[in-house]
Order: C-alpha cells, then structure tokens, then sequence
C-alpha cells in the first residue's frame, strides 16, 4: 500500500480539499499524460505552502522506491 502524507487526513485539510482541486487545475489545466503527476503534486504543494501555510509531501516523496509517470 503507498503512503500518503497523513496531513490529507486532518479536518483542516478536508476543508480545503475541494478549493485547492480548483486551484491546482486552473495553474496547470487537466491531466495531460506520462509525468502530470509531478507536475501536479509540485503545483499542490506550492499552493498549500503559499495559501495555507501547509507543508505536504507528495507521493513520490513518501514512497521513494515506486516510480510513478
């Protein structure tokens, strides 16, 4: 099973989970093949430091021996 960084769990996060959803898509647009994924977690992180003051790991992070496209 792959790790998630458990901050995803939390009631503060959940409540922002929807508006962060909307942010990340219009910065970055729609999946848009092999490797989106990086971009897209670097573009979450980002905006949960910027707007949130929240530090999040990515999946990759976490689960350094799993390669993801």
């Amino acid at each position: 099973m792959l790790k998630h960084d458990p901050i995803e769990d939390t009631p503060e996060f959940q409540a922002i989970k929807d508006e962060l959803e909307k942010k990340i898509i219009a910065k970055i647009g729609e999946n848009s093949g092999m490797g989106y994924c990086y971009l897209y977690w670097a573009t979450k992180r980002d905006i949960l430091k910027k707007d949130y003051g929240i530090e999040w790991s990515s999946p990759a992070v976490l689960n350094p021996r799993v390669r993801f496209d």
